[in-house]
């Protein structure tokens, strides 16, 4: 981040001004080095940070600790549906920063590091109330992390939800499967422009207000 800056920090920006409330909780799938929780602490009770590939939680959980961050809580576990949860899986590691890890199938064009196994887990697993917004950008994992999530989902009255869907041909079904799910749930689907892959979705409710 210090060599190369923080490319979403306009999202993050707006976040912050859109849904920081410091009575709610957040929850950040594919939390990297910690970029959305650091920028979000200060404007939510508590945050929770799942972050799957070993080496990047580290780094997150290094930067919790040198920001004096107390409210940010690290998971280094992937967020699945149930019938995937309280497993052990292969994570595939594309990239040394972490970034774009996977528990997918590599795309042939892609070149993996590494592999490693790793714990997964649902959302719903830990009983979170009162959640505020949830950040999901775990390669192509999000509708599963949907799926482990509807208790959640319900229990917070669909909170706002930031999310990463790829336009690759190969993401395109699971993508439309996505969508689709997210507006089943009554939530309204918006891009968050100049990014190409990343998506807002609010419901109803939350438009009014």
């Amino acid at each position: 981040m210090f060599q190369v800056g923080i490319p979403e920090e306009p999202i993050i920006k707006w976040a912050i001004e859109r849904f920081g409330d410091k009575t709610k909780k957040m929850i950040d799938c594919g939390a990297h080095m910690g970029a959305y929780s650091m920028l979000l602490a200060p404007y939510f009770e508590e945050i929770h940070a799942f972050e799957a590939q070993r080496r990047t939680f580290y780094q997150l959980c290094g930067n919790i600790f040198i920001n004096e961050i107390k409210n940010i809580v690290p998971h280094n576990k992937a967020v699945t549906n149930m019938v995937e949860a309280n497993q052990t899986m292969t994570l595939h590691v594309v990239s040394e920063d972490g970034g774009g890890s996977t528990l997918r199938v590599p795309q042939r064009d892609q070149e993996v590091l590494a592999h490693e196994k790793v714990k997964t887990t649902t959302i719903d697993r830990y009983h979170l109330n009162n959640v505020g917004l949830i950040k999901m950008d775990i390669e192509g994992n999000e509708l599963k992390a949907l799926y482990g999530a509807h208790n959640t989902l319900e229990r917070s009255n669909f909170p706002p939800i930031i999310f990463e869907a790829n336009s690759d041909e190969w993401f395109k079904e699971e993508k439309n499967n996505l969508f689709k799910h997210l507006t089943n749930l009554n939530y309204q689907i918006a891009e968050l422009r100049p990014f190409t892959n990343m998506f807002v979705a609010t419901n109803e409710k939350f438009l009014k207000e």
